[in-house]
């Protein structure tokens, strides 16, 4: 273990000496010290089973150098992390570096293994194809998967993915989708996103039925104390009682008058001839007080009916226009005449 530590580091020292490619700067000595560095604890991390961390130095080292060595820890590492995809990209990185006649002969050997780690990792990288269902007339779904945006041309084609749980979400203007899936090694998988609605497109018959009817709610009544058919009714009556009674009471007043006349020629003793002067003033006294009292109760209604008041519309709709009152319409009227009064009415 020793001896091969000892082999990769003198690469990298190598490849400073004999200079990074063109496309990048020479490192410094601080640079290739702090690479020799990484490099050695991305392996003891390595050994101990933290991937991830050493994945970390790995591509710091890379980063610093750009030389086949490094490149191939970090794609050895990223396989062991189940990131073929981002493998192979690392491979393809290393094929990219000019090799040179004078290159160190682990360069070379890196080259030869960083082929054969790719060609291994054929197979076994899984792909998806999604495809998005329910795009309306016009629209373009924009997808992504796992965050990251897929062009919009590749979208129903094969999908290079890493194995492992994928999330796949599709937008457009007027729905939306959303599909997870968990894919093995190897594996070629179809993904079907449908999605749902979330805005109607402008125009349709669902944007229709979503408009909101015109407020039609009648406003709030109002209390009215104008008068009614019960105060008419109540002023009748009480017109008619006052009327009845002040007839019946002058009646019933000469009807007394003219029967002390008649006991008074006989010491105060009523003859038989009197008995129906006598019965028509009582009948009279009685009709008058009967006529107050009517007179009395009309006008406690007609009050009431005008102080409680009746619910009224506080802004009545436009109305046809009145027309006739049907025949049968109940009419009150009411009525005094000579020794009569009361109220008529017709239904």
């Amino acid at each position: 273990m020793a001896s091969r530590r000892a082999v990769l580091v003198a690469a990298v020292v190598v490849a400073s000496v004999v200079g990074a490619p063109v496309a990048h700067a020479k490192p410094s000595a601080a640079d290739r010290e702090t690479a020799r560095s990484l490099m050695e604890e991305g392996r003891d991390l390595r050994d101990k089973g933290n991937m991830k961390e050493a994945l970390r130095r790995f591509q710091g080292a890379d980063a610093i150098m750009h030389v086949p060595t490094t490149g191939l820890e970090v794609a050895k590492t990223q396989v062991a992390l189940g990131l073929l995809v981002e493998a192979r990209d690392t491979v393809a990185a290393i094929r990219k570096t000019p090799a040179k006649p004078n290159d160190p002969v682990q360069f070379k050997e890196a080259r030869v293994s960083a082929d054969q780690l790719d060609s291994s990792l054929e197979g076994r990288v899984p792909g998806i194809t999604i495809v998005v269902k329910g795009v309306a007339p016009g629209d373009t779904a924009a997808v992504t998967v796992d965050g990251v945006d897929v062009p919009p041309e590749v979208v129903g084609l094969p999908r290079r993915v890493d194995p492992g749980h994928h999330v796949i979400v599709a937008k457009t203007p007027h729905g939306e989708g959303k599909q997870e899936v968990d894919i093995n090694e190897g594996k070629q998988e179809e993904v079907d996103v449908t999605l749902v609605a979330t805005e109607p497109p402008p125009g349709s018959e669902e944007t229709a039925a979503q408009t909101p009817p015109p407020d039609e709610t009648p406003p709030p009544p109002t209390t009215s104390h104008g008068p009614t058919v019960l105060t008419w009714a109540g002023i009748g009556l009480a017109g008619a009682g006052v009327a009845a009674g002040a007839v019946t009471g002058i009646l019933s007043m000469s009807k007394k008058s003219s029967l002390q006349s008649q006991c008074s020629a006989t010491g105060n003793v009523c003859p038989p001839s009197a008995d129906g002067t006598y019965n028509a003033a009582y009948t009279f006294a009685t009709i008058s007080t009967i006529g107050f009292i009517a007179a009395g109760a009309g006008a406690a209604v007609a009050v009431v009916s005008l102080l409680v008041g009746h619910s009224a519309p506080s802004a009545p709709a436009a109305q046809p226009p009145a027309s006739q009152p049907p025949a049968d319409a109940l009419r009150i009227t009411p009525f005094i005449g000579l020794g009569a009064a009361g109220v008529r009415g017709s239904f």
